[in-house]
């Protein structure tokens, strides 16, 4: 009797523990299904942001043509939403009657890649398309469409090539300035040797003398100024309010103005434009360009200093009512030393450029003579440019 006792009291235990590793195992897995959730969650959010900060249009189809994966660019290309495009087949997508239409429709009939080329979008911009089908021990599982501005990427290509030629002629001219600086020293010592000796010295000598010290301390500073133009700067980047920095350069260019007779007039937005850059930099580049346009209009007038965003970028745009710059000169503004006043530097905007480059922003301008000049200077907003790093740092 207690034998038997005894063995129903083991089964109600063995059943129990059974139990309770069921129901173990349901919890794991339920925290397992939503850990899976949760990753899922996180992956599709990181995928939606990455396609919706790319440049470049993207179109990921399946096995059948149907689109899966549209990067936020592609409706500038297409015209069309991403949630319309989604779910659809190329042949619901394309149209046989454009160029682009029936270039994807006959890749997708044929299962042909297309290799990179450039074609006339509807829209009419120019676009570099190219497609890949993707393939799977032999098995096409899939097809991937980019799609790239064309006059951006020449841009960008000519933007590549003008900052490594800057950088080449940067380190020749460091070079040179290093070598030129020595004789200079060397020549103002001796001329300050022979003040010292030429006690009774005769007026006519004397200004030979101080004409040679003068012009050799030009020289000296032109020399410098080359020296300083060229060399590698550290930029201090933060994240800051291009309002603010727009503010101090009206109080900055204020009494020149007040003394050409020029109203400095601001256009900016009411909610605050953040740009990461180094503030000081950019309040100089800015700088340099209203005090240009404040000295180009000598009987006075009205300068305009306005700020927007345009997409990814903020553009600052300095409006004058100068005197402009002539046409035949207009592709040298932004040269070293070049300068159509006469008692110009031509360092300014020179500089302009060069700080406008190494913040991956640019600088434009349109100018009527006898009717002024208006100046965009462009620069990536804060969370745009930071996504830019990150990138180009995943990449290196």
């Amino acid at each position: 009797m207690a034998e038997a006792e005894g063995s129903g009291l083991r089964e109600q235990d063995g059943g129990r523990d059974e139990y309770g590793q069921v129901s173990m195992k349901i919890a794991t897995l339920g925290r397992q299904m939503r850990d899976t959730r949760e990753i899922f969650s996180a992956l599709k959010s990181n995928v939606d942001q990455i396609m919706s900060s790319l440049q470049d249009g993207l179109m990921l189809f399946t096995r059948d043509s149907r689109v899966v994966l549209v990067s936020a660019a592609i409706e500038g290309f297409l015209g069309r939403s991403r949630r319309e495009l989604l779910g659809r087949t190329a042949n619901e997508i394309f149209s046989s009657e454009s160029s682009l239409g029936s270039l994807m429709l006959d890749a997708f009939r044929l299962r042909h890649n297309v290799a990179q080329r450039e074609i006339e979008a509807s829209n009419g911009r120019r676009v570099q398309v190219s497609l890949d089908f993707i393939q799977e021990k032999g098995t096409q599982i899939g097809a991937l469409l980019t799609m790239r501005d064309a006059e951006s990427v020449r841009r960008i290509e000519d933007e590549i090539e003008l900052s490594r030629r800057i950088s080449a002629s940067g380190r020749v001219t460091r070079g040179v300035a290093h070598e030129v600086k020595n004789p200079i020293n060397a020549i103002v010592l001796h001329l300050q040797l022979l003040r010292n000796k030429l006690q009774d010295i005769d007026p006519a000598t004397s200004r030979h003398v101080d004409i040679i010290d003068s012009e050799i301390h030009r020289l000296d500073r032109v020399v410098q100024i080359l020296v300083d133009f060229t060399r590698p700067r550290d930029l201090h980047l933060e994240e800051t309010d291009l309002k603010s920095v727009l503010e101090e350069v009206v109080l900055l260019a204020a009494p020149d103005a007040e003394q050409h007779g020029v109203t400095l007039v601001r256009e900016l937005p009411p909610d605050s434009i953040p740009v990461k850059v180094d503030a000081d930099f950019i309040k100089q580049a800015i700088l340099n360009v209203v005090l240009n346009g404040v000295q180009s209009m000598p009987n006075g007038g009205n300068l305009t200093i306005a700020a927007r965003r345009n997409e990814d970028a903020v553009i600052t745009e300095i409006s004058d009512q100068g005197t402009g710059i002539p046409t035949s000169v207009q592709d040298k503004v932004f040269e070293l030393y070049f300068t159509t006043k006469k008692s110009g530097s031509g360092i300014g905007l020179a500089q302009t450029y060069q700080i406008m480059m190494w913040h991956y922003g640019s600088v434009e301008f349109d100018s009527e003579e006898g009717k002024g000049t208006t100046f965009r200077l462009r620069l990536p907003l804060a969370e745009v440019r930071s996504t830019s790093l990150e990138e180009a740092t995943a990449q290196s």
